[in-house]
């Protein structure tokens, strides 16, 4: 398999021994998913799936149509290019109509081959919840980056997704009742500070607390390690998010990512055939949740220091904001700044790693995709940029990025980068040109 892989993909750098591991254990794990999947969450059907490595080997799986650059090695398993879809992150994309999980394996901070595949049985649960669980939408990204940054909140949060997880391992049940009262309570005294964007946080709980849970009960079921391993990933990687002080938008949607687990992982040890009951009813899993347990409001007895520590560090996250755009201001290389006289295609970026640094400024710091006319396009990875929007994220007027001397090339009217992690090609016309800026118009 790993010298047939070698000698098909042309062009690129050599193919590692890794994707050989891949190739040889990507059958079964699809056969895996395929006999746990009803278990793991009721109902749930499985869509194809795409394993890949940046500047790397593309390995689709059970595809229906998979490209004609694709070649077939065995029955349902197809191999390409990564930079030939464009593939970025853990995500759910359309690969000739069809919506496929996907999942790059090369980055260095998974342990072993059971967190990758689980990671995919999470992607692979999104592309359910898109394809047949239509009441439920994903949270609206924008809203990540106005989230208001508010001490109060961020005390009161503190204490919440402690009592949260404190819940996940409560034996008593009067214990547990007391717990989930606070929690309750934690939730309505927030929504006076916050108002309506305690919205957005349950919208990620919808879509991303299902997911999370399958990825958490896949990598359970099938990691080949010890109990001691697999409890220390479970509390590093799903658990511990609820333990760990994050203030201001710092990990934002991580943190709901681990809450709406949480709830999951709640109702699953009191209910049975919960999975299927939540996804038949039009609330949000908070507002399930609650319906399941009927708890009831009680003043928080909870110590002033969450307000007093969260008072200094949520204002050293904003004046942290002014930082990171120092020091993205400040580096080295080119400036190039393309104005656009007509809004480009938002076709993508990464809403977890994406900073609001004002109103009107983001900085993105690993993917951003924009596109134009028929040639017109960039896709930036594992790269800064920042954008200049038009009040809403999608509404783009003008970018800016930093490359190195001599990466750049303008000709005929066409602005062109083309390196790791940066590629622009984009019609317009040069406005002004120094040995360390560009200013380009984009048509």
């Amino acid at each position: 398999m790993f010298l047939f892989c070698t000698s098909i993909i042309n062009g690129q750098e050599q193919t590692k021994a890794i994707d050989s591991l891949y190739l040889a254990s990507i059958e079964n794990f699809y056969k895996n998913a395929t006999d746990a999947k009803s278990e793991i969450w009721t109902g749930m059907e499985l869509a194809p799936v795409c394993l890949f490595r940046v500047n790397g080997p593309a390995l689709l799986y059970n595809h229906p149509n998979p490209p004609e650059s694709f070649i077939r090695v065995t029955d349902k398993l197809y191999l390409g290019e990564q930079k030939d879809l464009q593939l970025f992150g853990a995500t759910q994309i359309e690969i000739n109509g069809t919506l496929t999980a996907i999942v790059d394996y090369g980055l260095s901070h998974y342990f072993c081959i059971e967190e990758v595949y689980a990671e995919l049985f999470h992607e692979l649960h999104h592309v359910y919840q898109r394809n047949f669980i239509t009441q439920i939408g994903f949270d609206n990204p924008a809203i990540l980056l106005t989230y208001p940054e508010n001490y109060i909140n961020d005390g009161i949060k503190l204490f919440e997704q402690k009592t949260l997880y404190k819940m996940c391992f409560e034996q008593d049940s009067n214990s547990f009742k007391n717990l989930l009262n606070q929690f309750y309570s934690c939730r309505l005294k927030r929504e006076q500070t916050i108002g309506d964007f305690l919205r957005y946080e349950e919208t990620v709980e919808n879509m991303e607390g299902p997911a999370f849970y399958c990825e958490y009960k896949f990598y359970n079921q099938f990691a080949s390690f010890n109990e001691a391993l697999k409890n220390n990933y479970n509390q590093k990687h799903f658990f511990g998010i609820l333990t760990t002080p994050f203030y201001g938008r710092k990990s934002l949607r991580h943190r709901h990512l681990a809450s709406g687990m949480a709830m999951c992982f709640i109702l699953n040890k009191h209910f049975d055939n919960w999975q299927s009951e939540y996804y038949s009813k039009n609330l949000s899993l908070y507002d399930f949740f609650i319906s399941k347990f009927i708890p009831q409001y009680k003043e928080l007895e909870m110590d002033s220091l969450y307000y007093d520590i969260s008072k200094f560090h949520t204002h050293q996250e904003v004046l942290g904001h002014q930082v990171s755009f120092s020091k993205f201001n400040t580096q080295q290389g080119i400036k190039i700044t393309l104005k656009f006289n007509k809004t480009p295609q938002f076709n993508g970026f990464d809403p977890m790693h994406a900073e609001s640094i004002n109103d009107s400024t983001i900085l993105h710091k690993t993917f951003l995709k924009l596109s134009g006319g028929k040639n017109d396009n960039l896709f930036i990875t594992n790269k800064n940029a920042v954008t200049i929007i038009d009040k809403k994220i999608w509404f783009v007027k003008k970018l800016i990025l930093f490359t190195p001397k001599g990466s750049v090339l303008i000709k005929n009217n066409k602005i062109v980068v083309d390196i790791e992690g940066e590629n622009v090609s984009w019609t317009g016309k040069l406005k002004m040109k120094t040995e360390n800026e560009i200013i380009f118009i984009c048509e």
